[in-house]
């Protein structure tokens, strides 16, 4: 999914855009609505969206191999409409956030070249076929080598090309980028390789406390046919504690403390090294790097992560909405 930018500022006439969805599987996909985020002082109108969620569209089934293209509009809205910035588009299926995007609006804003990439990380999803979603992360380890490969426990160190780690060139005077030798394109917190966009995701404070629910869903196999449906709610309390529920089904967060098995409820902690450990009643611990994914506002990446987070590679969201 691709969301075309609008280059100029917001007036009270509406600007219109265009969300690009493209089904690059073999089969046929069917239940998607395409949702799209609020920001203050900008007015958002989706044709074809019903009058009880006017921000959020039903879509016909998209056939292998093609795309289809919906106009998103955008307007102010009073007189606190931004210069410029993002709203977050998303895809569902069935209710599950499968894929992302950002409308960017207003003039893109002059941003000096940074002096080094060293330890950025950017991420996006797509569909793939058999209805689960490819999650791919971009993360500069060094001055020479970008990893490309599955986060897991610990953040990467490459120290010679593989097939995870790639050579880079990059001169901070111009902006100019080559990753394995192509040319890639660095512009503000998005970075386009081979064509395809990746947002780069904010680093949480050492310590950091949270009061959210934020789910990831994926699927394995070949859907509908036979295939594996996974849904993982993760609730992060303000106190320290979370509960973990793994289901199968569209059922929700499960958040009485009392009647959470040891393995599934704990303590969590952000580690000052940008790792989340999670550390279960039971004495087991899980550990994955942590991104924070990009809020639409000022403040795009906040204390509170409401737009969502990374855990390795796989994208966890609010999905309450």
């Amino acid at each position: 999914m691709t969301a075309k930018p609008i280059t100029k500022a917001l007036t009270a006439k509406n600007r219109t855009t265009t969300i690009t969805i493209r089904n690059t599987t073999a089969r046929r996909m069917a239940g998607l609505t395409l949702a799209v985020g609020g920001r203050k002082g900008v007015k958002v109108t989706l044709p074809g969206a019903k009058k009880k969620s006017p921000r959020v569209r039903a879509l016909k089934p998209l056939a292998a191999r093609k795309s289809m293209r919906v106009p998103v509009r955008l307007a102010k809205l009073g007189k606190k409409t931004p210069k410029n910035g993002a709203i977050t588009v998303s895809i569902r299926q069935k209710g599950k956030v499968v894929g992302r995007a950002r409308v960017e609006f207003g003039p893109r804003k002059v941003v000096r070249p940074p002096a080094t990439l060293t330890g950025r990380q950017f991420w996006r999803s797509q569909l793939r076929g058999g209805g689960g979603v490819n999650q791919d992360t971009v993360y500069f380890t060094g001055p020479q080598f970008v990893f490309t490969g599955t986060l897991e426990d610990a953040w990467p160190v490459c120290t010679a090309a593989s097939e995870d780690c790639k050579p880079y060139t990059f001169d901070p005077k111009t902006g100019a980028l080559t990753i394995n030798g192509a040319a890639a394109t660095l512009e503000g917190d998005r970075l386009t390789v081979d064509g395809k966009s990746h947002w780069e995701l904010g680093r949480a404070k050492a310590g950091a406390r949270w009061d959210i629910v934020l789910t990831h869903a994926n699927a394995s196999g070949i859907c509908p046919l036979y295939c594996f449906a996974r849904t993982e709610h993760l609730r992060f309390m303000p106190d320290g504690n979370f509960v973990r529920s793994s289901v199968s089904s569209g059922t929700g967060p499960v958040v009485d403390w009392a009647v959470v098995p040891d393995d599934s409820k704990g303590t969590y902690e952000v580690t000052a090294d940008g790792l989340l450990r999670l550390a279960y009643a039971d004495g087991t611990q899980r550990v994955r790097t942590l991104g924070i994914y990009p809020e639409d506002g000022p403040d795009p990446y906040p204390a509170n992560p409401t737009a969502g987070i990374v855990l390795g590679n796989n994208g966890y969201f609010d999905i309450s909405d």
